[in-house]
């Protein structure tokens, strides 16, 4: 099971490595979803901030420490 999650963990990093900051610039286009894939944008975004929002608080400590 943690051979899987450290897979996962890092094939994620790999597609974090390919991005560009242009990727993070706003642009949902949110207004454009319908009502359906707007609760799937909004579960999902609050899956990924329960999941990983305490990692990038703790990271950002770290960083101040």
């Amino acid at each position: 099971m943690q051979d899987e999650a450290k897979a996962t963990d890092e094939d994620f990093k790999k597609v974090l490595d390919r991005l560009k900051p242009e990727d993070f610039d706003g642009h949902t286009e949110f207004h454009r979803l319908t009502p359906e894939q707007r609760l799937m944008w909004l579960s999902q975004a609050a899956q990924f901030w329960h999941e990983c929002g305490g990692l990038a608080r703790q990271s950002k400590d770290q960083e101040m420490s």
